[in-house]
């Protein structure tokens, strides 16, 4: 009978990879059952997204790392990646999250038959609130919008609802995946339905360098890429998918006889890394290490169905595992010192032109137009920060007929919505959003001599780059997934300006301290990421 999935053979390394939790081990009954205590599962996930939220595992610090110390590649890239690496330094001091998108709480769960609930508690709804706890007590920032209606919506205020997933597998542990998935990361995520006849070496090979080609570098790179070919449902594809990104599949057999087990190609992982270096889009400013990792994961499908998903774990790349059994409750060791792996000597951003946005507008404006896509500059000054649901306040202003909030007009706009700052701190977690969320709003604003200049990361879509062009205009990439850093360093002022019931999206106006970007759109409208 062939039956064969990947359910049992998920990939939770070794128990020297693990912490021991101060939680009570679960008891056993007279049939041998194991029965955890009440609120374990809470303090589990409580404790796993408090971590995540400010650590990563050693392999991504040592990828950043490697990109800072490899000879062949791009000055700006290496700069990226040193800055990464500094950002997860001072994310692991516990404060400031590692990323200002603190993202949507995912849990999978495989829970096996001879592990039993809590008496009266129910498994998902104790994991969500240990969720909400670690939202809350860690000022990690609410993201989750819930519907009024088909068109309308509103924040949650607690990030919930977490997406929990628990499955019944044989087996008396109870093993788990913490991820917090930020909105750039899953945006990248793609599902088709392709022709049969696409499984050859040179369709499939231009399928996916297409793929690749368009994950862009919004979703905050280096990445860990993977993609499933196959799937008895699209659904069970998108699954694959998402434990392959966090290496949950990485023991997959290498080959396999057609009897449904599903199987790991290297040799694609391989083409994948290659197409991502080819793209020259790099860690976010041009250069080759645009993925760090690849997973190339076959699936098992009906005969005149071909899924195909190709998704992405962002530079933050946040998960952890865990397991309970007769034993207790185990967490995985996260990187507590990633400035051990700091260069001697850290890269400076050569050639950059420092922009002062307090001088007049006409001052800065006009620097900014005699630089060309791929120029770095240093930001100083005073912007306007605001992100989807301020720019939709301020069209309808206008539109309306009346003024933008005091503060929006003759400023840069960064797209950014921070983190709640700790108390006497000037600010949370502080980094860019994607900027092509806001490309419809461009020809209006710019019309009326708004956004002129724009601060945010990865690419514009073509329209937005000729309005930028017609408007000789400016998009500025900050580094993406840089926000603790950016925090600690290089913002010396906030304060919200308007629509402060809109929480993080409310429009604020920050002062920077030289940070680093690059001229991604100039005022020609060149766009450093177009490609032919």
């Amino acid at each position: 009978m062939a039956q064969a999935g990947f359910i049992d053979r998920l990939d939770f390394g070794a128990p020297g990879e693990y912490r021991r939790l101060d939680i009570e081990a679960p008891s056993k009954t007279s049939a041998g059952l194991l029965v955890p205590a009440r609120g374990s599962l809470e303090a589990l996930a409580e404790t796993a997204f408090s971590e995540i939220a400010f650590r990563m595992p050693e392999s991504q610090a040592r990828a950043f790392a490697a990109i800072a110390a490899d000879e062949n590649a791009q000055e700006a890239e290496r700069f990226v990646a040193v800055s990464l690496l500094r950002n997860a330094a001072i994310a692991a001091e516990g404060l400031l999250p590692i990323c200002q998108d603190t993202g949507t709480a995912v849990v999978y769960g495989w829970k096996g038959g001879g592990f039993l609930s809590a008496e009266g508690e129910d498994d998902e709804a104790a994991i969500a609130m240990g969720t909400a706890h670690a939202w809350s007590k860690h000022r990690l920032r609410f993201s989750q919008l819930a519907p009024l209606d088909m068109l309308s919506e509103r924040n949650t205020r607690d990030n919930l609802p977490a997406a929990i997933d628990i499955r019944s597998v044989p087996g008396d542990s109870y093993r788990f995946l913490f991820a917090a998935k930020g909105g750039g990361s899953t945006s990248r995520t793609s599902l088709s339905m392709e022709s049969p006849a696409s499984l050859n070496q040179e369709s499939f090979g231009r399928l996916l360098r297409t793929r690749i080609e368009a994950l862009g570098t919004s979703g905050c790179p280096p990445y860990t890429i993977a993609a499933v070919l196959g799937g008895a449902t699209p659904s069970q594809t998108l699954y694959a998918l998402e434990l392959a990104v966090f290496g949950l599949l990485d023991r997959l057999p290498r080959s396999a006889e057609a009897d449904g087990c599903p199987l790991r190609d290297e040799a694609w992982e391989a083409e994948m890394l290659c197409a991502a270096a080819g793209s020259g889009l790099g860690a976010q400013w041009g250069g080759a290490h645009m993925a760090s990792e690849a997973r190339a994961i076959r699936l098992s499908r009906h005969a005149a169905n071909l899924p195909f998903a190709v998704g992405i774990a962002c530079s933050a790349h946040r998960h952890e595992r865990a397991f309970a059994d007769a034993s207790g409750w185990y967490l995985e060791r996260m990187e507590a010192d990633p400035a051990r792996f700091l260069p001697a000597k850290l890269p400076i951003l050569r050639n950059g032109t420092d922009i002062d946005f307090d001088a007049p507008e006409e001052t800065w404006l006009a620097a900014l137009r005699t630089l060309k896509a791929g120029d770095t500059v240093t930001l100083s000054g005073e912007v306007a920060v605001a992100r989807d649901a301020a720019h939709a306040r301020i069209l309808a202003l206008l539109r309306e007929g009346r003024n933008p909030p005091a503060g929006f007009a003759g400023r840069p706009v960064f797209y950014a919505g921070p983190t709640e700052a700790a108390p006497g701190a000037v600010s949370g977690s502080f980094g860019p959003t994607t900027a092509s969320r806001m490309d419809s709003y461009l020809e209006p604003f710019m019309a009326r001599g708004l956004s002129l200049v724009t601060v945010a990361k990865g690419g514009r879509g073509a329209r937005a780059a000729q309005v930028i062009g017609a408007h000789h205009g400016v998009y500025l990439a900050a580094i993406g997934g840089a926000a603790a850093l950016a925090a600690r360093e290089q913002v010396s002022e906030s304060r919200v300006a308007a629509f402060p019931e809109l929480g993080m999206e409310a429009l604020r106006i920050v002062r920077l301290r030289r940070m680093p970007a690059i001229v991604a759109v100039d005022s020609g409208g060149i766009d450093l990421y177009a490609r032919d």
